[in-house]
């Protein structure tokens, strides 16, 4: 099965000649297959031979015993000679007179001798002729022997000389060119057992039989693609015998059409630019793994033991583009095709090749799947022009969120950014002025007349109550004994009679506090905090405190929040003065810039255009790499321990009775590169990539948990991350890095080390 050779070329190049074909075997164990096209009908080709049109556009395909055709021949002989004398005399007076040839033999069933004359011929006309021209000669006691003869075709010979020189080769149809010398002249040439390619189709040319493999394809292949069992594939579908006497079916196709059908099978993450990173890797690979599988007669399989590949019927319009707009472009290292492993979930790192494969490849080292430092995070990021809050104090934090949010609904604010200093300080009138006139708008008052002395207690409950109360109301209804009751604080007695009742029910209602102290200090002005104190407890009091919009952030993009609205996403804008502030160990503090990867719990409020003009985060506690939008990024199993040795016990012989299971050593990413298993017959141990497929996990980047029964393991808890062999490029991790702006080739340079990207052809 040839394939197009490569050249190598100086400075670390490396160059195709051509578009190579790529064999990817489909089938392997076929018994029969269906072939079909839309077009008009199909062509078939096989080696050496001329393209053979077929009339329909469906055809049966399966294999049977070889059948040599059997032919009938003439001869002429003497016969029922008494002796070997007489048979040799009379033909050399043959020879002499005639001129034919003439040979002599033992006829055992009669035992006589037998001379025959001249070559066998193969009509009864040309024997015919010969006996005449006998005759006429004195011989007219020759008669015509007709004899049935098996004559091996030169493609079964050649066929039979292919098979004796084959080596390990699978592959049982006639590939190589057929030798010129012709038939060998012994008997025994073609040896037993030869079986060829059936081909039944419903016209008369598409009804015949070959030892060659024989490939199918329409006239218009890019319009109409041949379809295998209904199902469609770019390229030629070549059926040919294998070793079990059954057919191993394999598209051979242009390795630009192959990539169709294994980008978006691979990774279908709307990115264009990891595509295209997925594009190179794949392109990488085949190249790298062209006669993958010489033995079985093609180069990779459609599945994970290669790369999946689902023909035309997977292929998208972004695939394409992806494939179309890197074409030619592959991975190399010193000059050679790397073998670029991509893996789906790497868990956050990826796993040095020796740690999994048992192989060292410079290029496929561990790497963490995040850019590095502040870069990972900056596409992400939503920032403000605000300055945040310098504080001393942890009881001015939450202050300054109460105050930030009352801003956003008309308090003002006349600094930035807010300190401890200018929370201490007493409100200017203007301040006082603003916060008295939302509290009137809330209760529904006209705005009051204010001044810097309406900052004092006394000063300001009267405008609390005036707000509150009707006039006259709590010295109406309450007693003298009410009042002292409510007012049992330590400089009660500095209350003017006059406002005693009012401040009386301003704090039985809850509309009014005393320092901490148990004072009220009617002489000293409230700082800025105390009186924003106040106002919260009246806003929470008539529960007038703004309410917030929340939900859960998809990660931001171009400074912009985003939403997940039911299956959509929704991009708010955030504006550039917006109060931001972000949860540290469930606290919140005001910050400058936030990173929104996705997954983060927001509440928000906008304004009258829509846009977030105030913005809480509660970070999320899912993984912040590149990959986290996998849902295979964390998961947990936990399997008992029968299960467990029963697993262990298909890779790992002798175990006898599972004691217990140990990780004995890490890779890079923390993988577990050596299990110890502990059972009655010792200590065995089991190593790099088959650990994740013996205990059958996603992966074999976890931890362990155990659970007792008495002494004794009862069951196994394996906590992990990812899915996949974990080594090379990540193809969530792809996916993220794209959606943070980074482009496919810089992707692919990340996941494989020291790599350059080049043009094959």
């Amino acid at each position: 099965m040839p394939s197009t050779a490569s050249y190598e070329l100086p400075a670390g190049y490396f160059f195709l000649g051509e578009e190579p074909l790529i064999r990817i075997g489909l089938m392997t164990n076929a018994a029969s297959v269906t072939v079909t096209t839309a077009d008009s009908q199909l062509v078939a080709y096989s080696p050496e031979e001329s393209a053979r049109s077929l009339a329909t556009n469906k055809v049966a395909v399966s294999a049977r015993a070889y059948q040599p055709p059997v032919v009938e021949q003439f001869i002429l002989e003497i016969q029922n000679l008494p002796g070997a004398s007489e048979a040799r005399t009379l033909a050399d007076q043959i020879r002499e007179t005639t001129g034919e040839t003439a040979l002599t033999s033992l006829d055992p069933k009669s035992n006589t001798w037998k001379v025959w004359i001249g070559e066998a011929r193969d009509s009864r006309e040309e024997i015919d002729a010969l006996k005449t021209a006998m005759a006429e000669k004195g011989y007219d006691d020759a008669v015509v022997v007709a004899e049935k003869k098996t004559v091996h075709s030169e493609d079964a010979i050649a066929l039979a000389q292919q098979l004796k020189s084959a080596g390990k080769s699978e592959v049982r149809s006639l590939v190589r060119a057929i030798s010129s010398s012709g038939p060998a002249p012994s008997g025994d040439v073609v040896i037993p057992g030869l079986r060829e390619v059936i081909v039944n189709g419903s016209s008369e040319v598409a009804r015949y039989s070959s030892l060659k493999p024989v490939s199918f394809g329409s006239f218009d292949e890019r319009a109409n693609p041949v379809r295998l069992n209904g199902k469609a594939y770019r390229g030629k579908i070549e059926v040919f015998v294998n070793s079990r006497g059954s057919l191993t079916v394999v598209n051979v196709v242009p390795l630009e059409e192959y990539l169709l059908g294994v980008v978006p099978a691979e990774l279908s993450l709307p990115s264009l630019e990891a595509q295209k990173a997925q594009a190179i890797a794949a392109r990488t690979y085949a190249v790298a793994n062209i006669s993958g599988f010489a033995r079985q007669g093609f180069d990779m399989r459609p599945d994970v033991w290669s790369q999946v590949y689902k023909g035309v019927s997977i292929e998208t319009a972004m695939g394409t583009r992806a494939v179309h707009e890197t074409a030619g472009m592959i991975a190399t290292y010193n000059g050679k095709p790397i073998t670029a492993y991509f893996t789906s979930t790497c868990g956050g790192r990826t796993e040095n090749s020796e740690n999994v494969f048992d192989k060292a490849e410079p290029y496929l080292r561990g790497v963490e799947c995040s850019l590095e430092g502040r870069r990972h995070f900056e596409p992400f990021m939503i920032k403000t022009s605000r300055k945040p809050a310098k504080l001393r104090s942890e009881a001015d934090l939450e202050l300054v969120q109460v105050m930030s949010l009352l801003s956003v609904n008309g308090f003002a604010v006349n600094t930035d950014p807010i300190t401890d200093d200018w929370l201490e300080d007493v409100p200017t009138p203007a301040e006082i002025s603003n916060w008295s006139n939302n509290l009137a708008g809330k209760f529904g008052r006209t705005f009051p007349n204010v001044s810097k002395d309406t900052a004092k207690p006394l000063e300001f409950a009267k405008l609390i109550s005036s707000f509150a109360y009707k006039p006259g109301e709590p010295d109406t209804l309450l007693s003298d004994s009410d009042v002292n009751y409510h007012l049992a604080f330590d400089d009660a007695s500095a209350v003017p009679a006059g406002q005693r009742a009012e401040l009386a029910a301003l704090i039985r209602d809850g509309y009014f506090r005393l320092r901490p102290d148990m004072t009220l200090l009617p002489g000293k002005p409230y700082s800025r905090a105390e009186m924003i104190r106040l106002i919260r407890q009246i806003y929470e009091k008539r529960k007038w405190m703004p309410s917030l919009q929340s939900g859960t952030a998809r990660p931001a993009t171009d400074g912009k929040l985003v939403l997940r609205v039911g299956r959509t996403d929704r991009p708010i804008t955030v504006r550039p003065d917006v109060y931001l502030y972000r949860e540290f160990g469930g606290v919140m503090y005001p910050v400058k810039e936030v990173a929104i990867v996705g997954g983060e719990e927001i509440r928000y409020q906008t304004d009258s255009a829509g846009a977030v003009v105030y913005l809480e985060i509660s970070p999320s506690t899912s993984p912040t790499v590149a990959e986290n939008m996998s849902p295979f990024t964390n998961w947990t199993e936990t399997v008992s321990a029968a299960s467990v040795q029963s697993r262990l016990s298909r890779y790992v012989k002798g175990i006898g009775t599972l004691y217990d299971v140990n990780i004995r050593s890490r890779g890079y990413s923390r993988r577990a590169t050596e299990l110890e298993i502990i059972g009655s017959n010792g200590v065995k141990t089991l190593k790099g990539g088959k650990i994740r497929s013996a205990l059958r996990l996603r992966e074999q980047l976890f931890v362990i948990n155990k659970k007792y029964s008495g002494n004794q393991v009862a069951s196994y808890t394996f906590t992990g991350r990812g899915w996949g062999h974990g080594v090379g490029m990540c193809q969530y991790g792809a996916f993220g890095l794209a959606k943070m702006g980074v482009k496919f080739d810089d992707i692919i340079r990340h996941y494989y080390t020291g790599v350059q990207v080049t043009k094959a052809y």
